[in-house]
């Protein structure tokens, strides 16, 4: 991660690996990346954090040893329509209708499927990026990824072939603190100091391509 292009007069340009981020005004940036644009967040003031940190307070450790899917819909749910949720009762309502095994866990087709229940929106999309994440949030949407639990433990197993998704977290900002080494936040129910838990972005990002880079994007609609 580097800064460069510092302008002095109505913003600056953010220099992250490929990715440009132009600040056009105070809040706003646009991400230039091969001639496209794409409208987000502040993301180069100093201690800068973008997303939703707050969302950490639904966090809680997953009731099953294969519920991980199961628990981040119920964050997401409490999240967006502002109640509280029993992820043991929606375990019952999930293995009711197909949708989850408590020795295999949730398919991965059928995460978001509690949401659509409960009148949520949900976007179930391959091939993401990190700036597709932020910007879901961005638009008060919720973010639910795919992952390898293994590297996000041990990032010297991403080299270890054969590796594939085998959780679920959901993504609840990236920490621009430190320029040099932003951080993503996740809401990790699979272990026991997962809320709001910072992983090194290229650790996260590399337990994410397990998963094709997968993500489960829920928002509310006007029924919800």
């Amino acid at each position: 991660m580097s800064i460069e292009n510092l302008i002095d007069s109505e913003g600056f340009e953010i220099q992250w690996k490929n990715e440009t981020y132009e600040v056009l005004e105070e809040g706003v940036v646009r991400e230039i990346i091969g001639g496209c644009e794409q409208i987000g967040e502040d993301l180069g003031a100093v201690e800068t954090i973008f997303g939703d940190p707050e969302d950490a307070e639904n966090w809680h450790p997953q009731a099953e040893s294969n519920s991980c899917a199961i628990a981040c819909q119920e964050f997401v749910a409490e999240q967006l329509l502002n109640r509280d949720f029993s992820e043991h009762e929606m375990i019952e309502y999930a293995q009711k209708n197909g949708w989850y095994k408590p020795t295999e866990g949730t398919p991965r087709s059928d995460v978001g499927n509690l949401l659509e229940s409960l009148g949520l929106e949900v976007e179930r999309v391959s091939n993401n990026s990190i700036t597709d994440l932020m910007q879901a949030l961005a638009d008060g949407e919720k973010v639910i990824c795919g992952v390898n639990n293994m590297i996000l433990a041990e990032p010297r197993l991403a080299d270890m072939p054969g590796l594939t998704g085998n959780h679920a977290v959901e993504f609840i900002g990236v920490d621009f603190s430190n320029p040099h080494n932003p951080q993503v936040i996740l809401n990790d129910p699979g272990v026991k100091n997962g809320q709001a838990i910072r992983h090194n972005m290229d650790v996260f990002v590399k337990s994410w391509n397990t998963c094709n880079n997968y993500a489960v994007i829920a928002g509310k609609s006007e029924a919800a």
